[in-house]
């Protein structure tokens, strides 16, 4: 079992977004309108940044972050809510309390396990109190 890595975890998303997002109006239309193309721009510039590991990746990713839930709230919902957790100061204003408290509790166990750590069970034993 490969060890769960928050920051290669985040990557995929990211890039799942991406393509996902190109897909749906607005962001298919051609020629792209100067807001959607900035935003394009800006969350290509963040998954680069993250690749390359910029000093100023997590600060850009909560900026990108208010603004999809300003601008563009009917996406949100597709994003992997692990993109918050990971980006976490002002992303987690998106996040109720009680799942803050649940991805603490993950980030917990994650620290205190060793490298046999089962991500996938350990957040779906954690989340299933949710439905």
């Amino acid at each position: 079992m490969q060890a769960y890595n928050p920051h290669h975890h985040t990557l995929i998303l990211l890039k799942d977004f991406h393509q996902s997002l190109q897909q749906g109006f607005p962001f298919n239309q051609d020629p792209l309108g100067e807001d959607e193309a900035s935003f394009i721009e800006q969350l290509s510039q963040l998954i680069t940044d993250l690749e390359s590991h910029h000093a100023d990746a997590v600060f850009e990713g909560q900026e990108w972050l208010t603004r999809l839930f300003r601008n563009y709230p009917g996406f949100a919902p597709h994003l992997g809510r692990e993109v918050l957790w990971y980006f976490g100061g002002d992303a987690l204003h998106f996040m109720p309390d009680e799942e803050i408290a649940k991805f603490q509790q993950l980030e917990d166990l994650m620290i205190e396990a060793d490298e046999n750590f089962d991500y996938l069970a350990a957040k779906q034993a954690i989340f299933k109190s949710e439905h």
